[in-house]
């Protein structure tokens, strides 16, 4: 009875560390012991992808508006509210097809495009601003 009741209690305690949500019931010939196993770990970190769309001929248009933009993500970096933030398109691009921002919150990513000259003056066609849940990382 003894191994059964160690064996037992080993189970109890791996169920109460797999992080998720379960309900388990071990049952021995006297006594049967349910315990619910719930996960306190919070997401490693939430960030916000700011995605935009640019204009075919954005090199051609962006040279007057691209010290503001690039300015304002510096100065938002520097505030730790945007982490990081560049140009996206197909590998061996010559001409970006759009950008990627990853923001702390979401205000910040609203802010950004509030701000941003290149969505002021018609150089992003689109945006969008996705909640991004970070489970693993380096």
């Amino acid at each position: 009875m003894f191994v059964f009741g160690l064996m037992r209690s080993s189970i109890l305690t791996f169920l109460a560390t797999q992080g998720r949500t379960s309900s388990r019931s071990i049952m021995s010939s006297s006594t049967t012991t349910t315990t619910r196993a719930t996960s306190t770990t919070p997401l490693s970190s939430t960030n916000y992808l700011l995605k935009y769309e640019y204009i075919p001929d954005v090199l051609e248009k962006r040279g007057p508006h691209r010290e503001g933009h690039i300015g304002l993500a510096k100065k938002m970096i520097e505030e730790n509210k945007c982490l990081s933030g560049g140009p996206t398109g197909e590998p061996n691009m010559e001409v970006p097809t759009g950008a990627l921002f990853v923001f702390t919150d979401l205000d910040s990513a609203k802010y950004y495009v509030d701000h941003d000259p290149y969505v002021k003056n018609g150089i992003v066609t689109k945006y969008t601003i996705e909640e991004w849940n970070i489970v693993v990382k380096k």
